[in-house]
């Protein structure tokens, strides 16, 4: 469900992107009325510089509190960070429980420390005072050195065994939470992410990405403010958290290399628009719509033009690009290859065509001959959805099993079959004339 107002309640720099200046901007994009409630302000943010100023405003929070209430003001959400103190814990949940409505979602980042230690700014006691308020939370959103002082746990170095975080994600029951994501777990060298679980659906997982040398402030509140207004958006748990590592990681990336001082935070502005879309596209629904019109066909083939233009200027010489989509992803191609028994599909968010495939049922498995996504919503989930829809397809013919090629280096490609379940059953050298021939891994995906 999408709600309407939420209240953000972290402290403030002037600055450096943190706390409610990376929270409003994030979450205000996705059309989210986002109030806030500053427990702090800071000249700047505490990482890398000195001489900062700090003002407290804990004294202003019961009277802020109090005049919302006079105006009959409930909030939707509350995402609350850091908070400085067990005086300020108290009133946030005293806050929270005088300003909640039915259906009000709380989500808890409990700011308290890393790397298996607390900020220095608290003391031993301080996780559990912070573990009052995340006992109040619906979603719950630690990094793992957090969730260890809160629970008494021994903290760890990773890489990590699955089989330790799932006992970590069985510990966390104790909260009472609807939902939990730990963050800055790694499971092998080189790689750092996410895990999560819904506690009422069972469902969990992970999601990893490469490691990028260096350390960016703010991206805790990037992350966070990612996910929350992902999850505030109507999006399931699964995807926001991919959403959320996703922006998080390319405003890394934008900061690297433009060697920005990281001191000011990451450059996560320039994001927003592809965030954006891509909530809205999930938020809308990803569906497939079988072409059996010409004018379906020829939209078809407009988007072949396109993707393949731009997916692969780095695979593949440009000469047998503008080939091969002439000879086989062009409107009497297509409708060719209809009038052979194949199915193509428009793939949709909504009304927005930004895909297509094409496949063939055969005695034993289903062929995939084509699953392409535009450029502005690859690496959103697109290809996951379809395969589910798929699959959902073979079932009703009583199949089990879909196989389809894939160029020998088209690596990103290979991996993302891989990650839904593919296996390399084999290869094939196939000549399509004009001197080009397509080298090719077969895959096959069993389910």
């Amino acid at each position: 469900m999408t709600h309407g107002r939420m209240l953000a309640v972290h402290d403030i720099s002037c600055v450096g992107r943190c706390s409610l200046t990376t929270a409003l901007p994030i979450i205000s994009s996705l059309g989210i009325e986002c109030s806030v409630l500053p427990t702090a302000v800071l000249s700047t943010h505490t990482g890398g510089f000195k001489g900062f100023t700090y003002r407290d405003l804990t004294e202003d929070i019961v009277p802020i509190k109090e005049h919302w209430k006079s105006l009959g003001l409930t909030y939707d959400a509350f995402y609350t960070g850091f908070l400085g103190s067990f005086e300020q814990i108290d009133l946030v949940g005293s806050l929270i429980e005088g300003l909640s409505n039915e259906r009000t979602t709380v989500y808890v980042d409990p700011v308290m420390g890393d790397n298996g230690n607390l900020y220095t700014v608290f003391d031993s006691d301080f996780p559990k005072g912070m573990r009052r308020l995340c006992e109040k939370a619906d979603v719950l959103m630690p990094n793992l050195t957090e969730l260890c002082f809160m629970l008494d746990m021994e903290y760890k170095s990773g890489p990590y065994t699955w089989d330790y975080i799932d006992s970590v994600l069985k510990a966390a029951e104790v909260f009472g939470l609807k939902k939990i994501v730990i963050t800055g777990v790694s499971f092998e060298a080189g790689k750092v992410g996410a895990v999560f679980k819904d506690y009422e659906s069972c469902e969990k997982g992970q999601v990893m990405r490469d490691v990028i040398e260096g350390y960016y402030h703010g991206t805790g509140d990037v992350f966070g403010s990612a996910l929350v207004g992902a999850l505030e958006s109507g999006i399931c748990l699964k995807d926001s958290v991919r959403l959320a590592v996703d922006f998080t990681v390319k405003s890394i990336i934008r900061t690297y290399e433009s060697g920005a001082d990281v001191r000011y935070g990451v450059d996560f502005e320039l994001g927003l628009g592809e965030y954006v879309r891509y909530v809205d596209a999930l938020k809308k629904g990803i569906g497939l719509h079988d072409v059996s019109s010409h004018l379906e066909i020829s939209l078809a083939s407009g988007l072949a033009a396109k993707i393949w233009s731009e997916g692969y200027k780095d695979i593949i010489p440009k000469e047998q690009i503008e080939y091969m989509v002439d000879k086989f992803q062009s409107s009497d191609a297509i409708q060719r290859a209809i009038d052979d028994g194949y199915v193509y599909c428009l793939i949709r968010a909504g009304d927005l065509d930004i895909g297509y495939l094409g496949y063939h049922m055969e005695a034993d498995r289903m062929f995939l001959s084509k699953l392409y996504v535009d450029g502005e919503h690859r690496g959103m989930g697109v290809a996951s959805k379809c395969f589910q829809l798929l699959k959902d397809r073979c079932r009703e013919k009583g199949l089990h099993k879909i196989y389809l090629t894939v160029k020998r280096d088209n690596y990103r490609a290979i991996n993302a079959y891989k990650a839904n379940g593919f296996v390399i059953i084999d290869q094939a050298d196939t000549p399509i004339g004009n001197g080009f021939e397509m080298n090719d891994y077969i895959l096959e995906a069993s389910f």
